[in-house]
């Protein structure tokens, strides 16, 4: 049986606007606000376009308790409350809005779908309600709605959720039904009739013009038009019958538009009042790395790379308004805490040169997340977890290039035989700019062990020339890389007892000028 999950989102661009702006005061009652849509090509671009006969399109419930209406020009609702705030929200920013709501469901089910219209996001959750079953809910998908409602509510947006057989008759309830106690409803499957003939006759899926025209005819409920002939629903609703038949026999099997995951997902705040210190912008910062956690945890993917770009004040910063902080790391970071700690240090170091009006926070590297089997009675270890986060902390503080592992590199000369090797890679990856080496590292010829501890710079050991102590050759380098170290003449690597640092010694003998040279000593 298809199963498709409606969640409407009532308050989506009110919500949007009051998240730009200050955190309201304990026990303060919020401003009344109304919003105008700002549509590509209109007439409306931002706050200074708006005029006295611009169409208000949305309201906020303290707006609507003063009598303030959608579809009331500026000027008429400033003379029912002189403290109204009209702010513009654009109509991309809806959209990305509902792109991040849509991601972060896609736990819950294959395929979703949204509606920038009616701020609408579907799931498709036919074959996944089983998984949320228990004794209490045999079914699951009482559960499963609830899980929806908290998962929407941790991006900071309030949501209904509807359950039923196909997108417009999840639609119709999400709208138009009765949320007695809970944020969710659920349609039968086996019996839709009761809650179908209860909504409201603006819950058909007609045209409005035949709303007004069923209305004129005394039909308030949609159980009124299920008490017509079904031979006169041709006659009375013209090509719209079929659909209508359809909908109150609780068939639905209109499709759904998939939504396409975007490539480099990204969250966006714009901020009311510019801000100018780093705790505030960690604060903001804290927010986006939320929410873009939460599409991660959707889509099943993580990030090793991330942008957070700063828009500054152009009437401040006019050579440079817009500042990218980058961030590349060798692990794959998924929870919200792990994408803050990263961007915890750049931030505190970031000198802010004037008001900053808009963040953005965008993963420019996808990486897909793999789970882990843990063992049944084995305890998992602390730094299992620890380790990874710790070492992008300091890939992001140092730089990826000097985090890593310390590792053995199939060179013959001393003083490249060990690299720095980046966190996560394998240990027999190629060094940049060098060939790969399929084959084991090697020892000296002699099997001679490594040293321990190689001077930054040789020292010349003159007694070596007298004949004081006797070295043992392990190794003969004819000018080897001569094309890099510019040496054209034959070398022998020897060992040898050295009592000034009481070990074995290593050493380069010239076998021209027959000079010694101390490179390192096995400790």
């Amino acid at each position: 049986m298809r199963r498709i999950a409606a969640i409407l989102l009532p308050a989506l661009r009110i919500e949007m606007i009051r998240n730009q702006g200050a955190p309201d005061a304990p026990g303060q009652t919020p401003t009344p606000l109304a919003l105008v849509v700002a549509t590509p090509g209109g007439s409306v671009t931002d706050e200074s376009s708006l005029l006295g006969n611009t169409r208000i399109d949305e309201v906020s419930r303290e707006a609507r308790a003063l009598g303030i209406t959608k579809g009331q020009t500026i000027a008429s609702a400033r003379a029912k409350s002189h403290d109204l705030s009209v702010r513009v929200v654009r109509l991309h920013e809806i959209q990305s809005a509902l792109v991040g709501v849509a991601e972060a469901l896609f736990r819950f089910g294959p395929t979703t779908s949204f509606e920038i219209e009616s701020n609408i996001v579907w799931v498709d959750i036919s074959g996944t309600a089983h998984l949320h079953q228990s004794g209490s809910d045999p079914l699951g998908e009482a559960t499963l709605a609830r899980r929806i409602v908290a998962c929407v509510r941790a991006m900071n947006h309030a949501c209904r959720v509807a359950i039923a057989n196909g997108p417009r008759l999840s639609k119709a309830l999400a709208e138009h039904g009765t949320f007695a106690t809970s944020a969710t409803l659920l349609l039968s499957s086996t019996e839709p009739h009761p809650a179908l003939h209860a909504l409201p006759i603006r819950a058909l899926p007609v045209s409005p013009k035949t709303h007004h025209w069923l209305s004129k005819l005394g039909m308030n409920r949609v159980g009124d038009v299920a008490r017509l002939p079904a031979a006169s629903l041709g006659t009375r609703l013209g090509s719209e019958s079929a659909i209508v038949s359809a909908f109150l026999s609780g068939v639905d099997s209109s499709p759904l538009t998939p939504h396409q995951p975007v490539e480099k997902p990204e969250e966006s705040a714009t901020l009311e009042y510019g801000i100018e210190t780093s705790d505030a912008l960690l604060f903001v910062a804290k927010t986006l790395c939320d929410r873009m956690a939460l599409r991660f945890q959707g889509r099943g993917i993580g990030t090793s790379s991330l942008e957070l770009i700063v828009k500054l004040d152009r009437g401040i910063a006019k050579d440079a308004p817009l500042s990218v902080l980058s961030l590349s790391v060798s692990t794959v970071l998924s929870e919200a805490h792990e994408l803050l700690a990263i961007l915890k240090a750049r931030i505190e170091s970031f000198q802010i040169q004037a008001p900053i009006l808009e963040v953005t926070l965008r993963a420019t590297r996808i990486v897909k997340r793999t789970g882990v089997p843990q063992q049944l009675f084995s305890p998992e270890t602390k730094a299992a977890r620890a380790l990874p986060r710790l070492t992008a902390e300091l890939e992001a503080d140092l730089g990826p290039a000097r985090v890593g592992t310390l590792v053995l590199e199939n060179r013959w000369l001393m003083h490249e035989r060990s690299r720095l090797l980046p966190f996560g890679a394998s240990r027999h990856d190629p060094r940049p700019s060098l060939p790969a080496e399929d084959s084991p590292i090697p020892r000296f010829l002699s099997g001679a062990p490594e040293p321990s501890r190689i001077l930054r710079t040789p020292q010349l050991l003159h007694e070596l020339t007298h004949g004081a102590c006797k070295p043992i050759i392990v190794a003969r380098l004819e000018s080897i890389e001569w094309w890099k170290t510019n040496v054209h003449t034959s070398r022998d690597l020897a060992v040898i007892w050295l009592s000034e640092v009481s070990s074995v010694a290593f050493i380069e003998l010239d076998r021209k000028t027959k000079s010694a040279w101390l490179t390192g000593w096995l400790d």
